[in-house]
């Protein structure tokens, strides 16, 4: 309920109480003459005022004292239920800014990660909403039937006054602004202040009067005095009285203008009681909507508290697997560090050996290319004296023929060439056998070139697929090892 509800509610119950208060409180025979007269004009307050004809005998009755009791009973019922309802806003407040609260937090849940865990709990908010709800419904139907109460009460006061005293009917003023309230209310307590002056002053003159009575009894001559001075003073009476209907019209108008400001700080009252009474409903759906989302937003974080324990699960299985991988690894990495020493020291002893064979090689295809060469030069010398032989036999040949020529030339002497014959055939049988020695060493050393350079030959070849062999080796571990 907003605060100047509450402070016109509060200032109109004030006022109403004080009012009631001060009509059936036991006043003063001369107050109560004040007020009969100024109750003559309206007969539906409780206050009325006897009219300036009258005598002081003619006062009305005060009220009955167990109607006093019976409104002193509900006035302060009332206090206990505006206090109880002070309570029960002070308490729904406490909830709105929980609810509030809750409403916050859960939308800032909403933007973070789902993994944001809420602490509001639904019990809190539920038991107390509750139990609001059912004391505010309680303490509107107490403040239903102490109003109703309380409206019966006055109505029977009413009618007890107006039956001694005639009245007429009050109109009621239009709704006035908040600062004549105040203006009013500022008059009223002037007003209040003017009569308790009178009534000092009507004590005063009772003193006054007592003591004039006295005098009489004293002396006769005093008693026309008394007399000029009871004159004066019921002139002053009169005009007190007078001033003190003034007095009692405005505080009637101000009466019915606090009736009139209590019923519309009821009515507004009720208004805002029902739409307290639908906002709490509201309030209410939407606890129960966030305590939904809180069973959800509950049963997702079980739901990623298992996923997260299986993942931890998991996680340490792949720890466990990649220690054990880790370890065999290493022990790996150990027998291959081993392996490529091993590896390496193969591979400096196969260079070293390669190294070795390389230079073996090339000191043997040095050697070789030197008996090459010195082969080539022996088959060049072979060559020409093959070619020396060829021209000796040619020549031989040709001394041949010319022999045979001879021969038979020297037919015709057959006594003087018999000792020639068998010398040309024996010098013929020692050439023909010379060149067949010549043709056989020469067939003899090509054949030995001829195998020695396939052998050179096979001997590279051999060298080269070892140096093939070694150099994919060592390709193959380097790799291997990186």
């Amino acid at each position: 309920m907003p605060d100047y509800t509450d402070l016109a509610y509060r200032e109109a119950v004030s006022k109403l109480k004080y009012l009631l208060a001060e009509s059936y409180t036991p006043i003063t025979p001369m107050k109560r003459v004040g007020m009969m007269r100024g109750a003559g004009g309206s007969g539906a307050g409780p206050l009325a005022l006897a009219p300036s004809s009258q005598s002081d005998s003619q006062l009305a009755q005060p009220p009955p004292a167990e109607l006093i009791s019976f409104i002193d009973r509900q006035e302060e019922y009332i206090e206990q239920l505006e206090k109880e309802s002070q309570f029960c806003r002070e308490e729904l407040s406490n909830m709105m800014a929980k609810v509030k609260d809750v409403i916050a937090e859960n939308g800032e849940s909403g933007k973070r990660t789902t993994g944001g865990r809420h602490h509001v709990s639904s019990k809190i908010l539920t038991g107390p909403s509750i139990m609001l709800e059912s004391r505010i419904s309680e303490l509107e139907a107490q403040l239903t039937q102490c109003r109703l109460e309380l409206r019966k009460a006055q109505e029977e006061a009413t009618t007890k006054i107006s039956t001694s005293m005639p009245s007429e009917s009050v109109l009621p003023t239009p709704l006035e602004t908040s600062k004549q309230i105040e203006e009013l209310q500022r008059e009223r307590n002037e007003l209040i202040e003017t009569v308790n002056n009178l009534q000092s002053l009507v004590t005063q003159l009772r003193e006054k009067e007592a003591s004039a009575t006295q005098k009489v009894k004293r002396s006769l001559d005093v008693v026309d005095q008394a007399q000029f001075e009871k004159n004066q003073l019921e002139m002053e009476v009169r005009r007190l009285k007078s001033e003190l209907e003034r007095v009692n019209e405005k505080q009637r108008e101000s009466l019915q203008d606090a009736n009139r400001r209590v019923s519309e700080a009821e009515r507004r009252y009720a208004v805002q009681v029902e739409r307290l009474n639908a906002d709490l409903a509201a309030q209410w759906d939407t606890t129960n909507r966030l305590n939904l989302e809180l069973d959800r937003a509950k049963r997702t974080e079980q739901e990623l508290r298992r996923e997260l324990a299986q993942r931890n699960t998991t996680i340490e299985e792949l720890k466990k697997e990649m220690s054990s991988k880790t370890s065999s690894l290493q022990s790996e990495a150990l027998s291959a560090g081993a392996e490529r020493e091993s590896l390496e020291a193969e591979l400096g002893a196969a260079r070293l050996a390669l190294e070795r064979t390389e230079r073996g090689g090339r000191q043997e295809a040095a050697r070789l290319q030197a008996e090459v060469a010195s082969l080539r030069q022996r088959l060049d010398r072979a060559d020409a004296d093959l070619l020396h032989s060829r021209k000796e036999n040619i020549r031989l040949n040709e001394n041949v023929s010319m022999l045979e020529k001879e021969l038979s030339l020297a037919k015709l002497t057959k006594e003087s060439k018999e000792a020639g014959q068998s010398k040309e055939s024996r010098r013929d049988e020692e050439l023909t056998s010379m060149i067949r020695d010549i043709d056989a060493k020469h067939v003899q050393s090509v054949a030995e070139l001829e195998g020695m350079i396939q052998s050179q030959t096979q001997l590279m070849e051999k060298l080269k697929d070892e140096c093939h062999t070694l150099t994919k080796r060592l390709e193959d571990s380097s790799t291997r090892h990186k």
